[in-house]
Order: C-alpha cells, then sequence, then structure tokens
C-alpha cells in the first residue's frame, strides 16, 4: 500500500515537472516574437500619406490629358486652328490638317518637334523663303490678333487707325479670328497684307 502511494507520488511529480517545462517553453516563444503593433498617432499619418500621393498622381494626370491648341498655316490641305493632345508632335498636326500640298516645302517645319499649346506652324511653299514658326520662342514675338489693342495692332505694317478700327470691330461682331485666312474678311485687308503679317501674328 506505502509503495503504491509512492509510485503515484512519483507519477504526479512527473506530470507536474513536465507542464511546468511545457509553460516555461511556451513563454519564451511568445516573448521572442512579438507582435508588431501600429499606435493609433502613426494611424492617420500612414492614411494621409497614401491619400496626398494618389492625389499627386491623379493631378500629373490631368496636367498630362489637357487639350492644347495649334493654329497651321501654309501648304497644307487644311489650314486652321486645331485640338491636339500633349505629346503630340508637328507631323500628328500637320495629318489633321490634311496633310502637305504637292507645292509644299516639307523641309520647312521640324516634323519631329513636340507641340506646344498656341504654337503657330507655317508650311513654305517650294522656293519660298523658309519662316519657321513652330519654335515656341518665337511664338512669344508674335502680335496675339484677337487680344491687341489699338495701338498694338498700329504695330503691324500696313495698319492706320481706320484698319485698326475694322479688325476690332469684326472681332466685337464675329468672334476672334480663328487662321490668317478670316482676316480677309476684314475690310481693307487683303493678300498683301496677309502675306506680310502671317510671320508676326497669332491667334491665342
Amino acid at each position: 500500500m506505502i509503495q503504491l502511494k509512492k509510485r503515484i507520488n512519483l507519477v504526479l511529480g512527473a506530470g507536474l515537472l513536465l507542464l511546468i517545462l511545457l509553460g516555461l517553453f511556451i513563454f519564451k516563444n511568445i516573448n521572442s516574437h512579438p507582435e508588431t503593433v501600429i499606435s493609433p498617432e502613426q494611424m492617420p499619418m500612414i492614411k494621409d500619406e497614401s491619400i496626398n500621393s494618389g492625389t499627386e498622381k491623379n493631378e500629373g494626370k490631368a496636367d498630362s490629358s489637357d487639350p492644347i491648341m495649334v493654329d497651321v498655316q501654309g501648304s497644307v490641305k487644311k489650314p486652321g486652328v486645331y485640338e491636339m493632345n500633349n505629346g503630340d508632335r508637328v507631323i500628328d498636326v500637320i495629318k489633321k490638317a490634311g496633310g502637305f500640298l504637292e507645292e509644299a516645302e516639307a523641309r520647312s517645319v521640324n516634323q519631329a518637334e513636340k507641340i506646344a499649346d498656341e504654337m503657330i506652324i507655317y508650311v513654305a511653299a517650294k522656293g519660298e523663303e523658309i519662316h519657321s514658326l513652330s519654335s515656341n520662342m518665337e511664338k512669344e514675338e508674335l502680335l496675339n490678333i484677337n487680344s491687341a489693342d489699338l495701338s498694338e495692332l498700329q504695330t503691324l505694317s500696313g495698319v492706320g487707325p481706320s484698319k485698326t478700327q475694322s479688325i476690332i470691330s469684326y472681332r466685337e461682331e464675329f468672334g476672334p479670328f480663328k487662321s490668317v485666312d478670316q482676316l480677309l474678311e476684314v475690310r481693307g485687308i487683303g493678300e498683301k497684307t496677309i502675306e506680310e503679317w502671317k510671320d508676326k501674328i497669332k491667334f491665342r
């Protein structure tokens, strides 16, 4: 009877020892792999950065997709003002204007040049003196025929008070000019005047 009690106590003691060792093992593993906890103060910061990043990307995308207006003049089939996309090149505008005429001097423009808003592209005819208006630097020196006042219009060759007033009256009645050819509708302006102005004016 006494031996049986000793065996029971021995088994219970061994079981208790195993439980203690198992508990120590589990406790050690939990402490060696602490969980990563994000504090409440950090969460708004992460959220804000994500929102700002997305907003900047969207704004950049919107800017790059804005349409631009380009004026094509000279030896093309359909001269005029065309709405183009940012990143288009001179050749894209010429195609939209119907392409070159047979007498066009294709070398008068840089067909690979990227276009810019308010740009004027003039395609010269063969034998004509080449004037490249596709440069953005030259564009800044041109007179805006749609916003120029009396004194500014009179800086153009062959323009006096009467012709200046005719231009302004036409703008007030029919709206802004869209091409060089439209200026022929103004009283007192003919082909010779247009030839002198085409390298000196812009429409936007």
